[in-house]
């Protein structure tokens, strides 16, 4: 199969899953609300959906453009059918590349990308089902108030140590973190802008940081 083939392929089988599972998804509750007739008041829902659509359109693209380069189309589409994108899926795709030495958008990245993808979703279906059995007798230790508040820190800490991961790599890439996060942190404090644009602020910012010092080091080369 060639690149053109393969690509097209990944994306016929991308749309058609997700669209099947969607009707898969949305299949059970329309069937139990014609079987005992009982709908959800649509006047009392729409305030809510619409304000949550306009709060998380703004990352959606942002997460599809930031995203694509590294996990690639295949892996996309597996993380959006599985959730769980910018907690699980991006962190193993980026451990599994940055480990391997592996460099951004390539063929050999997406491959790995889908093979990362795969193996968490593989992981995270087994954990979730041993949770499911043990959840009720372990419920009181895990609602304990000594061990509760350390479930609050699991995101901090995934993030946290793949910046660090990547800042230890060179001291250049510290500015490609601080400067986006100091203005986002202008836009929260100084300003009214909603905190949902302050992905798309990052990306935008990292963009041009990353742009200008491509310049620059081409520069430096042709010098």
């Amino acid at each position: 199969m060639t690149d053109n083939g393969y690509h097209r392929w990944i994306h016929r089988f991308g749309i058609s899953s997700s669209l099947l599972l969607f009707v898969a998804m949305t299949a059970f509750p329309v069937a139990i609300s014609f079987v005992y007739g009982i709908w959800p008041d649509f006047k009392a829902l729409w305030p809510g959906f619409v304000a949550v659509i306009l709060f998380m359109a703004p990352y959606w693209p942002a997460e599809t453009i930031g995203y694509m380069s590294v996990m690639g189309p295949g892996a996309l589409y597996m993380s959006y059918i599985t959730g769980n994108v910018t907690n699980l899926r991006m962190p193993a795709t980026i451990g599994t590349i940055n480990s391997l030495g592996i460099k951004p958008n390539t063929e050999e990245c997406h491959t790995m990308a889908i093979i990362a993808c795969g193996a968490s979703v593989i992981t995270t279906v087994v954990i979730v089902a041993l949770g499911v059995v043990i959840a009720t007798p372990l419920a009181p230790v895990l609602e304990s108030p000594v061990i509760k508040p350390a479930f609050d820190y699991v995101v901090p800490a995934l993030f946290g140590g793949l910046v660090a991961q990547t800042v230890l790599k060179g001291k250049k890439q510290f500015l490609y973190f601080l400067v986006p996060l100091a203005i986002c942190l202008f836009f929260c404090y100084f300003t009214a802008v909603n905190s949902a644009y302050y992905m798309l602020i990052a990306i935008a910012v990292s963009v041009i940081i990353y742009v200008m010092d491509y310049k620059k080091e081409k520069q430096k080369e042709v010098k």
